[in-house]
């Protein structure tokens, strides 16, 4: 085989493409570079002169190869800045929000694992008995439901924790306020009635004697705080932080620091008075006098012994007084035991239980109001059980599933075979015409009793009503006595009703007018034909501690409410109230 049949010559040499050429061409590349032997990077030569794009500017160093300082920012008028620092003089480095507060962040509230009910006020539900024990006419429930639901001052809220817990409710015996946790009772007891047993007064002082090299003023309000190597610092960044509503490590931020002598010298002449506190006087207990002993016959009676002159108070000058600490230490060591108070369940006014220090608690509260709105389950019990309790009638209109009302009458159907003229009269017609109303039935009956006097058809009509022989609504409408005996709602009733519904649509800056107020119902005698009768608004009780009171108890028990977070799309229990009543 010659040399041209040789592999190489047919092409059958796989190498790559660089490796079929000569190796001189890649070595000779490679020969005038030089390369570090510690990197194996290749050793460049340090430009000199040349364009002044081709290498980055380097700053002016010092001797020592330190880079130049940065020029300090100045105020106007070559003022120095103010630098913000905190309590022990460092700056604060805490991430901002767009807000301009820091970002803390905090643990997830874990739900209070407690029963909550919402039960009416026993004085606003006294008013709404008494209505009711004066008139003979039907009322829906739920208008007292939502009577209740729109005054938080005329509900209230009873808290149970499980015995298989261990939560405990905290109250103040002074104001009924409550809280989960000891502290926070402690500190509302201390920021609310601490001035209930010490008088306070501002008395002169000399100022501050001392070296302070700086002071720290409020940004917010334009207070003097103090100098931070005064003993009142501490103090009166605790004071202004809680006036203000902020924590200390948030209120800290806000303040400036001055170091001229002017305004050292303004914050002393600022605290040339100081806060006092002296104990009140107690009341002197006058000693009872004791039972004059049976005198034998003949025998002198004793005298009686000459009036003791009251107890003159001390002036509060002569009383020892404390500062804002020592106020608190014999507050905490002989008051606080008397005010604060534990147990496993509570019962005190809704609005006094929305301003809670505790959060689980306040949203408990909030949701289970929430849900109470959308479908009365707490409350309606409550009220149907006190209206049982006081002998009320209650029954369902339309059908076994439609609005719920309450009665001080029994209905009872009545036979008019041998009843008198007009009131045979006046049952005919409301069984010819069901559902009519009051003012429609004494037309017809002007009309065909025309020759009796119409006052004494409508006292005869009374009675009727009053023995539940007819069964008269708040709206004016009347039905025969029934198993569920026919309800209907008026036109202008169902205007009304619509148009508050689009009211509560409208955003808040469209809110209507407060609606007119409604007059109390008059006796039925004196009712004006026609008019319908509303339920009267309970009055606002005063936020005052109230005492648990359960609700009266009804003759059978009422069924098993479920937790607060239930979802409303749940099988309505029967017996409850419709919502779409």
């Amino acid at each position: 085989m010659s040399d041209a049949d040789t592999p190489e010559s047919l092409g059958f040499d796989f190498a790559p493409a660089w490796a079929r050429k000569s190796a001189d061409e890649y070595v000779s590349r490679y020969q005038a570079k030089s390369y570090d032997e510690r990197t194996g990077r290749e050793e460049r030569p340090r430009r000199e002169g040349g364009d002044s794009r081709d290498r980055r500017p380097r700053r002016d160093r010092d001797a020592e190869g330190r880079p130049p300082r940065r020029p300090r920012r100045e105020g106007p008028e070559g003022e120095r800045r103010p630098r913000r620092e905190g309590a022990e003089g460092e700056r604060p480095r805490a991430p901002r929000r767009e807000g301009g507060r820091p970002f803390e962040r905090r643990e997830p509230v874990k739900p209070l694992d407690a029963e909550i009910r919402i039960l009416p006020n026993q004085k606003n539900l006294g008013v709404i008995i008494k209505t009711l024990q004066g008139t003979h006419v039907a009322f829906p429930v739920k208008k007292f439901v939502n009577l209740f639901l729109e005054n938080p001052q005329a509900c209230l809220v009873r808290f149970e924790a499980k015995p298989e817990t261990e939560v405990q409710f905290w109250s103040c015996k002074t104001c009924g306020l409550v809280a989960l946790s000891e502290a926070e009772v402690v500190q509302h007891a201390l920021a609310h009635h601490l001035e209930d047993f010490f008088d306070v007064a501002e008395e002169p002082c000399d100022p501050p004697s001392g070296t302070f090299p700086r002071v720290a003023k409020c940004t917010l309000t334009g207070e003097w705080v103090g100098a931070p190597n005064h003993h009142s610092y501490r103090h009166r960044v605790a004071e202004l932080a809680a006036r203000a509503g902020m924590p200390e490590r948030d209120y800290l931020r806000t303040l400036e620091m001055h170091t001229d002598p002017e305004s050292i010298e303004a914050w002393k002449q600022s605290v040339t008075k100081q806060t006092v506190y002296r104990l009140k006087a107690k009341p002197a207990e006058t000693p009872a006098a004791p039972e004059p002993a049976s005198a034998a016959e003949g025998a002198e009676a004793p005298a009686e012994p000459a009036p003791e002159a009251p107890a003159e108070e001390t002036p509060a000058e002569t009383r020892p007084a404390y500062n804002r600490d020592q106020a608190e230490a014999i507050f905490r060591r002989d008051i606080l035991p008397t005010l604060v108070a534990k147990a496993k369940h509570v019962c005190l006014p809704v609005s006094l239980a929305q301003t809670s220090p505790s959060l689980p608690l306040r949203l408990l509260l909030k949701y289970t109001l929430r849900d109470e709105q959308r479908y009365p389950r707490s409350l309606f019990f409550a009220l149907r059980g006190a209206f049982r309790h006081r002998k009320f009638t209650l029954f369902r209109g339309n059908d076994a599933r439609g609005p719920e009302f309450v009665a001080n009458m029994v209905p009872a159907p009545f036979t008019a075979e041998h009843a008198v003229r007009e009131i045979k009269a006046a049952l005919d017609y409301v069984t010819a015409h069901p559902l009519c109303t009051r003012a429609e039935l004494l037309a017809a009956l002007k009309t065909e009793l025309a020759d009796m006097d119409i006052a004494v058809v409508a006292r005869q009509i009374a009675f009727l009503f009053q023995k539940g022989h007819i069964i008269e609504y708040y709206n004016g409408v009347l039905a025969l006595p029934e198993d569920n005996p026919k309800f209907r709602k008026l036109p202008e009733e169902m205007k009304r009703e619509r148009a508050a519904d689009e009211a509560e649509a409208k955003p808040a800056e469209e809110a209507p007018a407060p609606a007119e107020e409604v007059p109390a119902p008059a006796p039925e005698d004196e009712t004006p034909a026609g008019q319908s009768v509303e339920p009267p608004a309970p009055e606002a009780a005063p936020a005052e501690p109230v005492a648990e009171v359960p609700p009266e108890p009804a003759p059978e028990a009422a069924p098993a409410e479920s937790e607060p977070h239930a979802p409303v799309q749940e099988p309505v229990p029967e017996g409850a109230p419709d919502e779409a009543q």
